[in-house]
């Protein structure tokens, strides 16, 4: 009778790194002969069953590519029961089955239910580009005002490897302009992180996933690129990694030589009765760089279950700019007099990152993983400038003596952060994780302004000035995922401590700050069917202003321009509300609603009086945004592919003073990749974007857009690749044209960054990879029931 009555076993398969492995096969073989019983597919979570099973003892044998074979067992099912077996663990390999490499065609873009994928090397775009570059162009990613901007229009975190990068503001700015895409795998554009990562992440996690051997050997990249537009950009390097059954080892290194324009026009009305002044700015730059960047990582097999690594990263850049400016002063549309401002600016970055991590998997059943990390960061900058103002009357000739300037500003900040996390397989449906996290930051900032008189330079008190900046964050977090039947809930916790302090010696009171917060997050997915899945999700995080953004110093641009930053700036709090639906496995439909309250941003001031005005970040009010994001990839023809991302949205800004009226706006993004493989060896790229005119913080800008193409030729048996890149065709791209009308300020400025350029590059392989699969694996198919011969 005991023969008759079925019985059931159930698992979950997770990967080395503990992420789940969807698509794995799991065979359920007799221990006694090895016969096949039954075979399934794990599903989206890592999860497989098998039912009405006999009672007796099974093996398990669990395949899937580019991953180690596993084998596990014997287990014994009695009868009538459900037999839980708990976690397998699966390692990544290069080994397959009878030697075969097996490729697959990558889309530049790939739409997943919780992120979107960038597989860099196949967007011929990003051939000789930076990763500042890379994001401008990526589908619902924007830059503005060097902030990197995803999910809602909030600031993204951004990591490497997993591991956040610890800068922010203009100094992450310079990171990621400095970081080259030849050494970058891919991109994951993830909509919600959880509570492991800080709660800064509102606009979710941009990580750049490096390259790293998948196979054993090792593989040698060398690219050359070269471009000629605006001005010209140069950039050489390479990339190495290597892959032993213990060792894994990666470094890339590039040289960039660039010069870039820069032009700023800006008219400016100031109204006093029937007097209508006007400022009408005229800037031009000329900015060359030299920058020299590396990376090198490693990770280590101590034993099967322990693994620890490093990754080191920096770059050392040095700018010289050249800056024109001319400003206009009329009265009543009549011109009464002008400013030439003329300054050279010798410019020198300093910064390297060092991480050290460690993971083991603890137990035999390995159902407990334990991880840490040990982060720091060093950031040097100084900076020398030299200005001269020229003063002329109505007629344009000289009327006063010129005004010679010098400031000098060293920055040094520095960055540790250490963190330890634990996780927990309580069950195959439930997993519980949790850690703490310490992190410190340093800023020293320094400016000595001085003014040439009869030859010799004093210092001018009001624009020299020294700012202290020292900020700890302790955070603790819990994570709780489970599921219920075809519904999978995820509830996450993070507290966070953050204590500050920051001094100028212009300001007589220091700044210091202590405040505790609480950053729940809740993420309900449920199989509607094999093609639906339906995702609720509710988020709170923080946004804080950069370190520079509190740096109260004054920099100088001519005497009725100015701009500074803000100590009493307040971070901002963000909620978001989003529901999304994930179709056919590559369709995506995402609706949110983001409330952000003290929502900060850059704003002008202008004193009437002096007719001075200045920019800097302010705390505004309450923001809310609401948007719905489509992402449609679509295969024309076998050779023509097409990813199309379009988002809508509609924000409305209730300004904390009174005196300003609510905004609001509604307006969309398109953003439109074309891929076209002409032959075996020859595919094109058409790249197109268009963002309608919008209300942004208190300026109205107007539409935007650009289109970019591309070639790719593979030569030398496919070792070797010519890319040819035609970038911003039309000469519209990092071209900002806005309106301000915000409190007494009436500012039509138009702002564009050099960006039309074409580029050649080219790009050789060299790798030799080694395999350990051979006449082992015949008896393992032999196992499966399957033959020697060729089939």
């Amino acid at each position: 009778m005991a023969q008759t009555i079925s019985s059931a076993m159930q698992g979950k398969v997770i990967t080395d790194n503990a992420e789940t492995a969807d698509g794995a096969t799991i065979v359920l073989l007799n221990s006694r002969d090895s016969s096949v019983v039954q075979s399934t597919i794990s599903s989206q979570t890592g999860i497989f069953n098998f039912n009405k099973l006999q009672a007796g003892s099974y093996l398990l044998f669990v395949t899937k590519l580019n991953y180690n074979k596993v084998y596990n067992g014997p287990y014994q099912v009695t009868a009538g029961n459900n037999l839980d077996i708990g976690i397998i663990t699966i390692k990544q390999s290069a080994n397959e089955l009878k030697e075969v490499n097996i490729t697959g065609k990558k889309d530049f873009v790939e739409v997943k239910a919780d992120r979107t994928v960038l597989n860099v090397d196949q967007n011929i775009m990003a051939s000789g580009a930076s990763l500042y570059d890379v994001l401008s162009t990526a589908p619902g990613v924007k830059v503005m005002n060097d902030e990197i901007l995803f999910r809602g229009g909030q600031k993204a975190m951004i990591a490497i490897n997993g591991k956040p990068v610890l800068l922010t503001g203009e100094e992450l700015a310079d990171f990621l302009r400095n970081y080259q895409s030849s050494s970058i795998s891919k991109i994951e554009l993830i909509d919600n992180p959880g509570a492991k990562y800080d709660a800064v992440a509102a606009g979710g996690m941009i990580n750049i996933v490096l390259k790293k051997n998948k196979d054993l050997g090792s593989n040698f990249t060398v690219s050359q690129t070269a471009a000629i537009g605006d001005k010209y950009k140069f950039n050489t390097g390479f990339t190495y990694t290597l892959r032993t059954t213990k060792l894994s080892v990666f470094a890339s290194y590039n040289y960039i030589n660039n010069s870039v324009p820069h032009s700023i026009n800006t008219s400016r009305n100031i109204f006093n009765g029937n007097q209508v002044d006007n400022f009408n700015l005229n800037y031009n730059a000329d900015i060359k760089s030299k920058n020299n960047s590396f990376n090198l990582g490693a990770d280590y097999e101590l034993t099967s279950r322990q693994t620890i690594g490093f990754l080191i990263n920096g770059f050392a850049n040095n700018a010289n700019i050249t800056k024109k400016s001319t400003t206009v002063i009329s009265t009543n549309g009549q011109r009464d007099s002008s400013i030439n401002t003329i300054s050279g600016i010798n410019r020198d970055i300093y910064n390297f990152n060092y991480n050290l991590n460690y993971k083991a998997s603890l137990g035999r059943s390995g159902k407990t993983i334990l991880s840490a990390d040990a982060d720091y960061s060093d950031y040097h900058r100084h900076s020398t400038e030299l200005l001269e103002n020229d003063f002329f009357n109505a007629s344009g000739q000289s009327d006063s003596d010129p005004l010679f300037y010098k400031d000098v500003s060293p920055s040094h900040i520095t960055i540790r952060s250490e963190n330890i996390d634990f996780s927990q397989v309580l069950s195959t449906v439930t997993n519980m994780a949790a850690g703490l996290k310490n992190s410190q930051v340093n800023s020293d900032n320094m400016i000595d302004f001085d003014q040439n008189i009869n030859g010799n330079y004093a210092i001018l008190p009001d624009l020299t000035d020294h700012f202290v900046y020292h900020e700890r964050i302790n955070a603790a977090y819990l994570k709780l995922d489970t599921r219920f039947g075809k519904t999978n809930l995820s509830l996450n916790l993070r507290g966070e401590q953050t204590n500050s302090h920051a001094q100028s010696i212009n300001a007589p009171n220091p700044v210091t700050t202590n405040y505790f917060d609480l950053f729940p997050s809740v993420q309900l997915t449920r199989n509607l069917n094999k093609n639906n899945q339906l995702t609720l999700s509710y988020a709170r995080n923080i946004n804080r202003p950069s370190y520079q953004d509190l740096n109260p110093f004054v920099s100088y641009i001519d005497q009725f321009y100015y701009s500074t930053g803000n100590p009493f700036l307040k971070p901002a709090y963000i909620n978001t509300y989003s529901v999304s639906d994930f179709l056919f496995n590559k369709y995506k439909v995402l609706l949110s609603m983001v409330v952000t309250d003290n929502d900060f941003n850059t704003i002008f001031r202008q004193n009437d009086t002096t007719k001075v005005y200045i920019t800097e970040k302010a705390n505004l009010g309450t923001r809310y945004q609401y948007n719905a994001e489509f992402s449609v990839p679509v295969d024309i023809t076998r050779w023509w592919h097409i990813d199309a991302d379009l988002i809508v949205y509609h924000d409305k800004y209730v300004y904390a003073q009174d005196t300003v009226a609510k905004r609001s706006t509604s307006a969309f993004t398109f953003n439109l990749n074309q891929n076209f493989k002409l032959t075996s060896k020859l595919s094109a790229l058409l790249h197109g974007y268009y963002e309608s005119p919008s209300y942004f913080a208190i300026s109205q800008y107007k539409e935007g857009y650009y289109v970019n193409a591309g070639f790719s030729y593979s030569v030398l048996n496919n070792n070797g690749r010519i890319r040819l890149v035609f970038n911003d065709i039309f000469n519209t791209d990092n071209l900002n044209r806005y309106h301000t009308n915000y409190t007494n300020l009436d500012l039509t400025a138009r702002d564009k960054v050099g960006s039309r350029f074409i580029q050649a590059t080219f790009t050789y392989h060299i790798g030799s990879v080694k395999s350990r699969a051979g006449k082992d694996n015949i008896e393992e198919q032999k196992r499966l029931g399957g033959g020697s011969g060729e089939n």
